[in-house]
């Protein structure tokens, strides 16, 4: 009987320097931007379900999904997503929910965002944020600590 080796090789993958630049002009970061500014923290995977309503319902920022388990995942959006980490822009605060740093506010105040972006954002965001509030609150409770009961 012969065994079989298992060899692993070593990918390297080469990527472009993220600066605040480049960042300024990929409107598609930008959108993401804004869009969780105007969220306040939220979570990647629920970052991702509220993109995808907004896509359905008309405004889209450019991320194709596929659905994983029932969750919606986009490669394009987490390389944005870590960008903006890595940049500063974005933060991973308690419960691994994304919110905009100052750095990420000033930012946003300094660039000509899509106002016809922003207003549609404003109209569609309170439908959503409902839908939002369920996948918020199953977060905050995989993140809390089991408690443990005395027998």
């Amino acid at each position: 009987m012969s065994q079989q080796s298992k060899s692993k090789e070593l990918k390297i993958i080469t990527k472009p320097v993220i600066t605040l630049e480049s960042i300024k002009n990929n409107k598609r970061v930008v959108k993401t931007l804004i869009l969780v500014s105007e969220l306040g923290s939220v979570t990647e995977k629920a970052l991702s379900h509220v993109i995808k309503e907004l896509k359905e319902a008309g405004v889209d920022l450019g991320y194709s999904f596929i659905e994983v388990a029932g969750v919606p995942t986009s490669k394009e959006l987490r390389e944005d997503i870590t960008a903006m980490l890595y940049t500063g822009l974005l933060e991973a605060g308690q419960g691994k929910k994304l919110a905009v740093t100052s750095q990420g506010r000033e930012f946003l105040s300094q660039i000509q965002a899509d106002q016809e972006y922003i207003e549609s954002l404003k109209a569609k965001l309170p439908e959503i944020k409902t839908k939002l509030a369920t996948l918020l609150a199953e977060a905050d409770l995989s993140t809390q600590r089991p408690r443990r009961y005395r027998s």
